[in-house]
């Protein structure tokens, strides 16, 4: 095998200048002729019914090329195993604060943020989790409503029986049966 150029040797961060002089070019600087510009209505409500979304002006507004929300991508996903219930949109529920409702794609950032207001949403504010044994101890009102008393899972294992299991530790060590 040959002897590499650049494998294995340091380089010099030829961007660094750039970047620590503020002169650095991002994806944010980058501007391309029919670029379009994108925008996320997001939910003002830590948990809120999602009763409807009206997005008919925001649509009619000169520059807007696209407007999506939850209807137009429903389907779950998500990265980690615990999380499979992800979805672009909230569909039914806004579920924290920032939840992303829709989205809008302009000419413009301007038409898109002039959108963003143009769009509106009906929401039916429910009660907020915000302490965690509250939140276990509720009856209804679930951030998942198919996850019973806020909990996302929940995992008991027991190999054996633990009863007996102490009771021969007990009398090991010769404890009486009330310790």
């Amino acid at each position: 095998m040959g002897s590499h150029s650049v494998i294995g040797k340091p380089l010099p961060m030829t961007d660094a200048p750039a970047k620590v002089t503020g002169l650095g070019k991002y994806a944010d600087d980058l501007a391309v002729p029919g670029m379009l510009f994108g925008k996320i209505l997001h939910s003002p409500h830590p948990h809120a019914r999602i009763r409807a979304i009206d997005t008919s002006k925001a649509e009619a507004l000169g520059g807007v090329k696209a407007v999506a929300a939850g209807h137009d991508a429903p389907n779950p996903y998500g990265i980690l195993p615990i999380g499979h219930d992800e979805r672009v949109f909230a569909l039914d529920k806004a579920r924290y604060i920032g939840d992303n409702v829709a989205g809008v794609a302009a000419t413009s950032l301007e038409i898109a943020e002039q959108a963003l207001e143009l769009i509106e949403v009906d929401y039916e504010v429910l009660p907020a989790w915000f302490d965690l044994l509250e939140a276990m101890e509720a009856t209804g009102d679930w951030v998942h409503d198919h996850k019973p008393r806020n909990i996302e899972k929940e995992y008991h294992h027991e190999f054996g029986n633990p009863q007996e299991a102490f009771a021969r530790a007990k009398a090991s060590w010769g404890l009486p049966n009330s310790w």
